[in-house]
């Protein structure tokens, strides 16, 4: 289980970069335009793509290091937004979600329907940054408090 650890930290940290320069881009480009509707491809487009990709590894990797590493009772934090966040992905994947009105049948492309449901985006985005949450809440207690005077 050692040699999990550096990889899963390495692909943390590139899902969490991957979350922030998507964000940056598609809510940039969305600022830009002045609407989120009236973004700009490609820069909306590449936003999504980096965030579709941010989330699925940090929800993987984050669910590894919640398992591997020690945050005693704080995995109880991860596990609810985990099982959604898993939910959530399972029935994008297998389902799809209708994204443009009634009877238009499923859209199973993750961009689209982030760029669709933004309501959605904020959702599993919130959930997802949930479950590293536990490695920073142990980080921290580890550490103890800050000497004072």
């Amino acid at each position: 289980m050692h040699f999990l650890r550096p990889i899963s930290w390495i692909g943390l940290g590139c899902g969490l970069a991957a979350l922030a320069s998507g964000s940056l881009l598609a809510v940039g480009s969305a600022l830009a335009a002045g609407d989120w509707w009236l973004a700009r491809e490609p820069w909306i487009g590449w936003g999504l793509a980096l965030i579709t990709v941010g989330l699925a590894l940090t929800t993987t990797f984050g669910i590894v290091l919640d398992l591997i590493e020690p945050v005693g009772w704080w995995r109880l934090v991860a596990l609810p937004a985990g099982v959604f966040v898993a939910l959530i992905w399972v029935f994008w994947i297998m389902v799809g979600m209708p994204t443009t009105g009634p009877g238009s049948g499923g859209e199973s492309d993750v961009a689209t329907i982030l760029y669709s449901a933004p309501d959605v985006l904020l959702i599993v985005l919130v959930a997802t940054l949930l479950i590293p949450l536990p490695l920073l809440v142990a980080r921290i207690a580890r550490r103890g408090p800050a000497p004072t005077g």
